[in-house]
């Protein structure tokens, strides 16, 4: 509760729009990075899955390489995801932040 006397509205939000880009531009740095670096157990993990052939241990190691581009895969679209919201979330205050200084006079 406020004390007394003091005038309603707190204290204001303020949203750096520039934070947010920059937030976005990183979160899609390391998408593109995580889809390198999951590339870099292909050559070693099929290597051994050639090497062990006949083994049961070959498709094995196929099967965790296939799981692991799923993981990346599904990481990926979480970074990019957030990334697109954060883009989102600063259209949307601008938009917000035009609309409310031109309903003022003078505004805008």
């Amino acid at each position: 509760m406020a004390a007394p006397g003091t005038p309603p509205g707190g204290v204001p939000t303020r949203v750096s729009t520039t934070a947010l880009d920059r937030a976005a531009t990183s979160l899609g740095a390391i998408a593109d990075d995580s889809t390198a670096a999951g590339r870099t157990a292909d050559e070693s993990t099929g290597n051994a899955a050639s090497k062990l052939g006949g083994w049961d241990i070959a498709e094995a190691l196929r099967g965790t390489l296939r799981e692991w581009h799923e993981q990346v895969a599904q990481l990926n679209g979480r970074l990019n995801q957030e990334a697109g919201m954060m883009r989102q979330t600063h259209s949307n205050y601008l938009s917000v932040e035009h609309g409310i200084a031109a309903s003022f006079p003078g505004g805008a």
